[in-house]
């Protein structure tokens, strides 16, 4: 298993559903403010990533944005909610990127690395002292091609061959990124 050290890592991109909140019923999309739910701990862990001076980066698909039904001031909406309740256990995301685009249609929806490239061009990282954590194979692939490391929440089988370590959920992902001597700040 893959442990890195807290020193090697500058950035952790974060998947949003799934990883930060409940993920909607398959085929579904979180399209309302009031359909964000927080995964239990997930605030707290973005906390500990904030105290430990790791710029903390969401990285999120959102093909629904393509559709009839599209509506960038619903997604808004839905980004605002999920920094207040991020704010609410004074935890803040460094940046935010999304792909409104419909599958196959660019180089920003993972699995390609676009997302995390612009990232780091924007905010002056270098991708290798940083870590993808999401829950799907996409997450990873759109991590391992931008060079970062890769943090897979075990929920989709077949992903886990292809990354660096394997955890139940963002707590744990990011007690793996801080090391054991930051376990108590979760």
């Amino acid at each position: 298993m893959w442990v890195p050290s807290k020193s090697d890592v500058s950035t952790v991109f974060l998947d949003r559903d799934g990883t930060i909140n409940v993920k909607a019923p398959e085929g579904k999309y979180i399209t309302s403010a009031d359909d964000l739910v927080l995964l239990p701990g997930a605030a707290r862990a973005v906390a500990a990533l904030n105290g430990a001076h790791i710029r903390t980066i969401l990285v999120t698909n959102q093909r629904w944005l393509s559709g009839p039904s599209g509506n960038f001031a619903r997604y808004a909406a839905v980004h605002v909610r999920l920094l207040q309740l991020l704010a609410a256990e004074n935890a803040w995301l460094d940046g935010a990127y999304h792909c409104p685009h419909a599958t196959a249609t660019c180089d920003c929806r993972k699995p390609r690395s676009g997302m995390l490239l612009r990232a780091a061009r924007e905010h002056g990282f270098d991708l290798t002292k940083s870590v993808i954590v999401g829950d799907s194979a996409d997450d990873i692939s759109a991590g391992r091609s931008a060079g970062a490391s890769t943090v897979l929440i075990c929920s989709e089988r077949g992903a886990e061959a292809a990354a660096d370590a394997l955890v139940d959920d963002l707590s744990a992902a990011v007690q793996l990124i801080l090391g054991p001597l930051n376990l108590c700040r979760l």
